[in-house]
């Protein structure tokens, strides 16, 4: 009971703080494209876009493997640490060496701001010591390290706004909330007895962990590419004042992305439970967390098609377009909460390597799509493209893909056909601790 409490009051207080975390964003946001216009916001769009798919190759895929490796009988968390910090450090460097390269070589016009956002290569091995902290319950450590750097980001930006500083101090801002996060999050690390040795690094066994971690990588690499292609093509096929128009649109949409994480963090130990004790309702809670995402993704996109008639006022005139983007945007998240859904019930399943098939036809027809939209309809063009290949790549493929159409798709079928009966309070039985089902049962 007291580790549920414990989990319960990490999962609200993460929950507050990204409620606050997100007004602040928007109105930070707002204020930053006024400030720099379509031009200068959509530069800041492009470098970020291009880095974060960077930052997921240097990840390697291991966070997830690394909490498990950690807490493994007879491991030793230093020992694990050092080697999976020092793979990640090694191919950040390379990565980082090939984005200064590739800017030697092209010479773009936003030289430093690709320079600025990279650094945070070199830098972001260091988030290996989360799973450390996730393993020893010490999460809420991490998620108030998280808020403090962006508090410290969002001064820099205030300040940056007020003194009419260039672009390169923006991207500055964005990568100082991450080394503010990770000096905090190590410093948590130290203060709890952890410790990394760096001298315990083996590449064999690095290797043998990312034989294990490469369809994680493969999955994220391949996400954040879809979801980052379009502003980069927008760019290259109509120019920085497009995209900044449409990074205006995506960056409000994204605020909703946190949605389906919580609903997930919800359902996820029951399913695991149900899951590993070969529990006869498992079935039922999958169709019960189907239901529930097609329930929320509704109403989050009901929020955000409201919301979106007032972008203009709240980025000015020059985002007026930006309205009708998010508007298609606001359908695309319908797609993307069921996503978030099957890829929780995949891994609980152990078949996470089923999503790769389909994120990656995905890209592809997202990245076709937007050569054939962008240059006719611009970012409203990238918007249709993006809501296409969302369902195709969370619900068509589901039932063409032969991983997932035997199990995954009669269970997201039924949850459809059933929704209308879907109530609140089949949704809380899901959370309802066992023995206390047991118990009811009993009397």
């Amino acid at each position: 009971m007291a580790a549920g409490n414990h989990i319960l009051k990490t999962f609200s207080l993460a929950t507050m703080l990204r409620m606050a975390r997100l007004l602040l964003s928007l109105v930070l946001t707002c204020l930053l494209a006024r400030h720099l216009g379509g031009a200068g916001f959509g530069e800041l769009a492009v470098a970020m876009a291009l880095v974060s798919i960077l930052l997921s190759v240097g990840e390697l895929g291991f966070s997830r493997y690394t909490v498990r490796e950690i807490m493994k009988d007879g491991s030793d968390a230093g020992d694990v640490l050092g080697t999976t910090i020092t793979a990640r450090l090694i191919v950040s460097a390379l990565l980082f060496i090939g984005l200064i390269a590739w800017i030697g070589v092209s010479s773009p016009h936003a030289s430093l701001l690709y320079i600025v956002y990279g650094t945070q290569l070199l830098t972001n091995p260091a988030t290996e010591v989360l799973a450390w902290l996730e393993a020893n319950g010490r999460v809420s450590k991490a998620v108030i390290a998280q808020f403090i750097g962006f508090l410290a980001s969002a001064v820099f930006i205030a300040f940056g706004i007020w003194k009419n500083e260039p672009l390169w101090f923006f991207a500055l801002t964005y990568a100082l909330e991450g080394w503010i996060f990770i000096a905090l999050s190590a410093c948590a690390f130290w203060r709890h007895g952890g410790r990394i040795h760096l001298r315990a690094f083996q590449f064999s066994r690095a290797w043998a962990l990312f034989s294990r971690s490469w369809p994680e990588l493969a999955s994220q690499a391949a996400l954040i590419l879809l979801f980052r292609l379009d502003t980069m093509m927008i760019e290259w096929l109509r120019g920085p004042e497009e995209a900044g128009v449409y990074g205006a649109a995506v960056r409000v949409s994204e605020m909703a992305y946190f949605v389906p994480g919580i609903l997930a963090t919800l359902f996820l130990p029951r399913l695991m439970e149900a899951r590993q004790t070969q529990s006869s309702s498992y079935d039922k809670r999958v169709i019960d967390y189907f239901s529930a995402s097609v329930m929320l993704a509704f109403a989050v996109a009901a929020g955000l098609l409201i919301l979106s008639p007032l972008l203009p006022f709240a980025f000015g005139h020059a985002f007026e377009r930006s309205s009708e983007m998010l508007r298609i945007h606001a359908w695309a998240f319908i797609p993307y909460a069921i996503g978030i859904a099957r890829t929780q019930i995949l891994t609980v399943e152990d078949k996470l390597a089923a999503n790769l098939p389909s994120v990656i036809v995905s890209v592809f027809v997202n990245a076709w799509l937007n050569t054939e939209w962008i240059p006719a309809h611009g970012g409203v063009g990238a918007a249709w493209a993006t809501l296409v290949s969302y369902t195709l790549a969370w619900i068509i493929w589901t039932y063409f893909s032969p991983d997932l159409r035997a199990h995954v798709s009669s269970l997201m079928t039924r949850a459809f056909i059933g929704l209308p009966r879907f109530t609140l309070v089949r949704a809380r039985s899901l959370f309802t601790p066992t023995e206390n089902r047991e118990a009811r049962t009993a009397n």
